[in-house]
């Protein structure tokens, strides 16, 4: 699928803007799930008229409005069946994908990785799909009933902050994700994950003690890598080579350029969503200096990560837009 181009949704969006707009998320949205319309019918044709006419109320369905991370997971696994010339398994999947309401989807909903909130034999799926470490995949897991339910709670409540404090965040939110799946992973204090293979997910595990503060901030740094997604089409945002390996402002390990360019424009996203709490005046004393000190360290990983990248990365024309509509609010709030 091919980059976003600024030209398609009119000469008045520019979508690559720094700040969250409503408006542009759906129209990113809606040029994600034509480029997978497209893509899905030729996949289709691919196994025979008959699996092509099954799926037309699908394509048309992906064509006219929201659809559910697990139509971008089925997806995945046709054309991995079809490129394997695994034409059985293909047309299993197919089935599934052309059954009668696969993939509607409603408002923004809270799930945990059970088939109970997302459908028989999608958890396995979005074990596999979220991340290429096939590691990763045995280390996350459902939370139970009553740990499902208190996650389920905060999250609400940093969502409301965002809904009252940085309504524009939040309506991203909502244009670019259907599904918050908060999970269990041993060793980790936090874990956060999205992938274009399950657009739409966002998967999230809550430190035992995050304020919704902290919470807040880490579905405006996972809707933001569903944002660089869509503008990139599921694209690389540089040109590097995914084995030119380098340090990242998120993470221990070197990471290749495009996870640093990821990773530095979501932390300008960060920074913004905390700046708007703290000068909307909702925050109790404790939580605007806890927020304080997290647009600080913002900062801080935002000058680490724009001095990498600005030093090596080889861009694509929708990475060199989105990063430098980033630079250019950092830039600004950096004066004031």
């Amino acid at each position: 699928m091919q980059a976003l181009d600024r030209e398609a949704h009119g000469p008045d969006m520019d979508l690559f803007a720094f700040h969250p707009n409503g408006t542009r998320a759906q129209a990113v949205a809606s040029r994600v799930r034509a480029g997978l319309a497209d893509s899905l019918a030729v996949s289709l044709r691919a196994l025979g008229e008959e699996r092509a006419l099954a799926g037309e109320d699908l394509v048309a369905r992906l064509r006219s409005g929201p659809i559910a991370p697990r139509v971008f997971g089925g997806y995945t696994e046709l054309v991995e069946a079809i490129f394997a010339d695994n034409i059985d398994t293909a047309h299993i999947i197919a089935e599934e994908l052309c059954a009668a309401d696969f993939g509607r989807v409603g408002p923004l909903r809270i799930v945990t990785l059970t088939e109970r909130h997302l459908g028989r034999d999608q958890p396995a799926r979005y074990r596999r799909l979220i991340d290429d470490d096939e590691q990763l995949a045995l280390e996350i897991e459902a939370l139970g009933p009553d740990e499902f339910a208190a996650a389920s709670r905060r999250v609400e409540q940093a969502i409301g902050l965002l809904d009252a404090g940085a309504p524009d965040i939040a309506e991203e939110l909502r244009a670019l994700v259907h599904e918050i799946v908060l999970v269990d992973k041993d060793g980790d204090r936090y874990f956060g994950a999205s992938s274009f293979q399950l657009w739409g997910a966002l998967f999230l595990k809550l430190n035992a003690t995050a304020s919704r503060v902290e919470i807040a901030e880490q579905l405006a740094h996972e809707c933001a890598h569903a944002l660089l997604f869509g503008l990139g089409m599921g694209e690389p945002l540089v040109d590097n080579e995914p084995e030119e390996l380098y340090p990242s402002p998120l993470r221990s390990d070197p990471r290749p350029m495009d996870g640093v360019v990821h990773a530095t424009y979501v932390i300008a996203r960060m920074h913004y969503t905390l700046a708007r709490l703290v000068q909307s005046g909702l925050l109790t004393e404790e939580e605007t200096h806890e927020a304080r000190q997290r647009i600080a360290r913002n900062a801080l990983g935002y000058n680490e990560g724009a001095a990498v990248i600005d030093g090596d990365a080889r861009w694509t024309e929708a990475g060199k837009a989105a990063l430098s509509s980033a630079k250019a609010y950092m830039t600004s709030a950096a004066a004031h």
